[in-house]
């Protein structure tokens, strides 16, 4: 059994959402149909599949927790791993996950696109690897977790 943890933020990160950003604010802009369209930043989906193979693999969001369905759903469809799913829309609502929910996770390191992202993988006390929005470089990553 792996006993070793990755965490990915998914919105930005593995997720490229930028086609609703103008619904943003708007009951819209989660709407399944829409989320459904988004699409896996470029390589995402193959180099989870590959941390997945060494790695729980858990994801969080930046989104309210009644999407979690449609997170999982949009996962699943899009060649992604199964892994634990974590959603709150507030940076101090993922800090609160962090600080007891994923405290007995043995995280190592952490994946975002956000330098918010960083500080929940300060406070896991994981390697943090934060990639350009939209643009993750995988590759890059690899050549510090291999």
């Amino acid at each position: 059994m792996k006993n070793e943890s990755a965490l990915i933020f998914i919105d930005g990160t593995i997720c490229d959402d930028r086609h609703r950003i103008n619904l943003y604010g708007t009951a819209e802009f989660y709407a399944e149909e829409n989320v459904m369209n988004d699409k896996p930043v470029a390589d995402s989906d193959r180099f989870v599949r590959e941390l997945a193979e060494k790695y729980r693999i858990i994801y969080i969001g930046a989104r309210p927790e009644s999407m979690l369905s449609i997170t999982h759903k949009w996962l699943d469809i899009n060649g992604f791993p199964e892994g634990k799913v974590l959603l709150a829309n507030e940076q101090s609502d993922r800090i609160k996950i962090a600080e007891s929910v994923l405290s007995d996770e043995n995280i190592v390191l952490g994946i975002g696109d956000r330098w918010d992202d960083n500080q929940l993988h300060l406070i896991l006390g994981c390697k943090s690897f934060i990639v350009k929005e939209y643009q993750g470089d995988f590759e890059f990553i690899k050549r510090y977790i291999d």
